[in-house]
């Protein structure tokens, strides 16, 4: 249900041209990382956030907001559609204890992929084939992931993948170093760029 409901979505966000990515749980599972996503999380840019929310709306249910003290994130936006719980961020950022990281979102750092590339439902009742589905990078939730409390298990998952690949966006990496991160988070960065 949640591939169909992910190629529902897609497709409405590519049809309006929103710039949008997926994050988290399903994007782990595009690059193979884990075996069933959980939700979907999409981010979008701030300038976007109205119509995705009008959209959304139109689709699905909205869910009240439950603020969570990790987060200072500008719009944070939860919905269910079909049984399955989408989150909707602009402006993500995350508070630490050096103070806040900004996640700086931008179409250059998506990867595009077909939908077949994650599989489609083995029913056949729907076919992603023909959508085109913009992944945010594993480097940018490399450093999410150290930020947020309960997912090291998330960052020693993309951060063995890279390395077995042997293949790394050190530009994403350097520019996440821009802002003020906890000195473990820095240092684990820095050391994974000199590999």
């Amino acid at each position: 249900m949640l591939f169909k409901v992910l190629s529902m979505v897609a497709d409405k966000l590519n049809k309006e041209n929103i710039t949008w990515g997926i994050g988290a749980s399903v994007m782990l599972h595009h690059y193979g990382l884990v075996s069933m996503p959980n939700d979907i999380d999409i981010l979008v840019e701030i300038k976007d956030i109205e119509k995705v929310d009008s959209i959304l709306k139109e689709m699905g249910e909205k869910k009240p907001l439950n603020p969570i003290k990790t987060y200072s994130t500008k719009y944070f936006y939860e919905y269910e559609l079909q049984g399955v719980d989408i989150d909707v961020m602009a402006g993500l950022t995350i508070n630490h204890e050096e103070g806040r990281y900004e996640y700086a979102f931008h179409k250059d750092s998506l990867v595009f992929a077909k939908g077949n590339d994650i599989g489609n439902d083995p029913s056949g009742e729907f076919n992603l084939d023909y959508i085109t589905l913009p992944f945010t990078t594993l480097e940018d939730w490399y450093v999410i992931y150290q930020l947020i409390p309960g997912r090291e298990n998330k960052v020693q998952l993309i951060e063995d993948y890279l390395k077995a690949k042997g293949t790394c966006r050190v530009d994403i990496l350097k520019r996440t170093l821009n802002q003020p991160l906890p000195y473990k988070v820095e240092k684990r960065i820095k050391a994974f760029m000199m590999l």
